[in-house]
């Protein structure tokens, strides 16, 4: 949160899931929302870390 100060906690707990190698389909049915919408948050998160489209989410999460 340091790095990037501009992210919710929402985004923050979405980023614990993905460090802790959870696919889209686990974290949706604990927040029991849809997959798609986890997947939109992963699209969002994306912009907001000022990832390209080529970069990997989860590698990036991983380096830090």
């Amino acid at each position: 949160s340091t790095n990037h100060p501009t992210l919710t906690v929402n985004d923050l707990k979405h980023c614990a899931y993905m460090k802790l190698h959870m696919t889209s389909r686990d974290v949706s049915n604990l927040l029991f929302i849809e997959k798609k919408s986890v997947e939109m948050t992963r699209y969002r998160l994306k912009k907001k870390l000022g990832l390209k489209k080529e970069d990997n989410l989860n590698e990036y999460l991983n380096t830090i």
